[in-house]
């Protein structure tokens, strides 16, 4: 069974500029959301430490440069994709998100 996805305005707005701005990557990182629907926690992924989202663990998983802030309601099978981060980008505030 397929998870839905919940593509937060901040995450859809990052692929925005990426479309403008360098479409080979925003292939890459689409492609590597939409893989989260058939699984959601792939080997790549990691917990992140004090941060939640939604309510939800907060996990992340690497495209190339780019890291996916996203989380996993397992009882409504949804993936909740919440922000989209270039390496160099501090976590910082992500910490103040819930």
């Amino acid at each position: 069974m397929s998870y839905k996805l919940d593509i937060s305005e901040d995450a859809l707005s990052k692929l925005e500029d990426l479309g403008m701005s360098d479409g080979k990557r925003l292939k890459q990182i689409f492609i590597k959301i939409l893989s989260l629907r058939r699984n959601p926690k792939p080997q790549d992924c990691k917990e992140l430490q004090n941060f939640t989202y939604e309510g939800f663990k907060g996990l992340r998983v690497d495209q190339g440069e780019y890291r996916i802030i996203y989380a996993v309601d397992e009882k409504n099978k949804i993936v909740k994709v919440g922000k989209i981060l270039n390496r160099n980008e501090d976590y910082k505030e992500l910490k103040h998100k819930k």
